[in-house]
């Protein structure tokens, strides 16, 4: 195989084109509770729902570098715009690659537009596998950006006669099914502190018939279709998305503050830019971000160099992709922290674009994609290497 290479699509030109619309509707779409319809057609318009979509189903296959810079460059204009938008980005990756071929020509051969998709791939709900067709039932929850979604997938615990099917590895078997929007019954239920306007709404499914081919199982899917970047398999992708948001939101709260300080000082103290303080915060949290976006890219583009070389990351190595992206989503949390306190109440009243970031960002650190377990489970596989290595 080739090396990879930034996408024939310019990506993330795109995606800084559309940074001055995605910031105008962000109080529009937090109060809406979901991505505005300006917003949505305008990612259409730009080419960038087929981001991680192979290239032979007219997606751009981007590479990983390409694929974290978009997310961070629209979560850095609206943290709910850019979270909705790489739910989007990745699932609509996952049901491109790993579903059979006539799913595929369904969702993605219907249309003149690349098809959005959305949903929980948590196992939540059960299926069961009658008559050659799994038949889902659930209620979900946390579908973001699902309010502008084409199709919808649901996480599930694969059952037969009232038990849980296990795997060869003991695990039961877990398998996400697509179905078409019309096919799901949203229940509303998305009224929270931060990541509002993300639509990240409740939704059911009542004994969906779905055909095998729509669907993949969860753990050990095969890639079907699509290169090797597509060796970062869900866990992968899904960190890829998780990170690129951490990075965009926690470098937009530090421009912020630095363009606030820059004419506010409290009543009987020298202005907030000039106290040592704050200037010693600052140039932390911002080697703090530097590092950690630095660090992030350098385990992406390490792993996508393995995957392009043919050779399969380590397990370490795998864990390493989830590692830094919660170390990310802590590192941008802090400087979201710092920021916010420093600029008082300029990031109190609302609309606040400081106070939007403070809020999305702890928001995100609540999502079990970033529990500090991702981060113990790096340091137990450092352990058992270096216990192997002294046998």
């Amino acid at each position: 195989m080739t090396a990879p290479v930034r996408s024939d699509v310019d990506a993330i030109g795109a995606a800084r084109g559309l940074t001055t619309l995605v910031e105008a509707e962000a109080d529009a779409a937090e109060l809406a509770g979901t991505m505005t319809e300006p917003v949505v057609e305008a990612l259409h318009d730009a080419g960038l729902f087929g981001l991680m979509v192979p290239r032979e189903l007219g997606g751009s296959e981007a590479d990983i570098a390409t694929c974290l810079e978009v997310f961070e460059i629209l979560a850095y204009a609206d943290g709910s715009s850019g979270w909705s938008y790489m739910a989007n980005a990745t699932a609509a990756a996952f049901a491109a690659v790993f579903t059979g071929d006539e799913a595929v020509s369904t969702i993605f051969g219907t249309g003149p537009r690349m098809p959005v998709v959305a949903g929980m791939f948590g196992p939540i709900g059960s299926s069961e596998l009658i008559g050659g067709k799994y038949v889902a039932t659930g209620r979900y929850g946390f579908a973001s950006g699902s309010g502008h979604a084409t199709w919808i997938s649901g996480g599930t615990l694969v059952v037969r006669d009232g038990e849980f099917v296990a795997t060869p590895s003991g695990l039961p078997e877990m398998r996400v099914v697509f179905v078409p929007r019309a096919h799901v019954e949203f229940l509303g239920n998305w009224d929270v502190m931060g990541l509002q306007g993300t639509g990240s709404y409740d939704y059911a499914l009542d004994a969906e018939v779905v055909d095998p081919g729509f669907t993949f199982p969860l753990i050990g899917a095969v890639r079907q279709r699509g290169g090797a970047v597509y060796g970062f398999d869900v866990l992968g992708v899904t960190s890829a998305g998780h990170a690129g948001f951490a990075l965009g939101v926690g470098l937009r709260a530090m421009d912020e503050v630095v363009r606030i300080v820059a004419n506010k000082a409290r009543l009987g103290s020298t202005p907030v830019r000039d106290q040592q303080l704050f200037q010693y915060e600052l140039g932390f949290h911002d080697a703090a971000m530097r590092a950690a976006r630095a660090l992030v890219f350098e385990v992406f583009t390490s792993v996508e160099a393995d995957l392009f070389s043919g050779r399969e990351p380590s397990e370490i190595e795998r864990q390493r992709l989830r590692q830094v992206t919660t170390y990310a989503t802590r590192v941008a949390a802090e400087a979201v922290r710092f920021a916010y306190t420093w600029a008082g109440s300029n990031a109190l009243r609302q609309p606040s674009v400081l106070g939007r970031c403070f809020r999305d960002m702890h928001a995100a650190t609540q999502h079990v994609f970033v529990d500090n377990n991702t981060i113990t489970d790096a340091g137990v596989l450092r352990l058992a290497a270096a216990a192997a290595a002294q046998r």
